[in-house]
């Protein structure tokens, strides 16, 4: 709240902490050898971004939301390269916007039941998070 220049990397961190989506399935356009697994041309590549967005290699104490962290922008979430969803500008200009306009409306946003998910293996969603909005002033 001390520091809203902080929001679009916050941002970036919820959806890689969140991962919206669990996984994306991909054709293999040629054979490939990848960390000693024979991939060929025509097999079903299933790509859990869920645990991509965990990988230590990639992220410190990737278990951890931490607003400032370094590189949060380079998230699995919406996938990657010319498969990148364009979903993803979107998402963060919504949560961009959602965040802007609460740290200015209210003083204290407090979660007062447990969340409620969405049902799917494919969508990581909650369906369900009450919550007590105190206003400022």
């Amino acid at each position: 709240k001390a520091n809203p220049e902080l929001i679009p990397n916050m941002v970036s961190e919820i959806i890689r902490w969140q991962t919206p989506l669990a996984h994306m399935r991909r054709v293999a356009t040629q054979d490939v050898e990848l960390r000693g697994q024979t991939i060929k041309k025509g097999d079903r590549v299933l790509m859990w971004f869920a645990s991509g967005n965990r990988d230590e290699r990639k992220f410190d104490n990737p278990d951890d939301f931490i607003i400032d962290r370094k590189g949060a922008r380079n998230h699995l979430s919406f996938g990657y390269g010319i498969h990148r969803c364009m979903g993803n500008r979107l998402a963060e200009l919504q949560l961009r916007i959602l965040w802007e306009e609460l740290i200015k409306r209210f003083d204290n946003i407090e979660v007062v039941g447990e969340p409620e998910r969405v049902q799917s293996n494919f969508v990581r969603g909650y369906s369900k998070l009450m919550v007590k909005l105190t206003p400022k002033g």
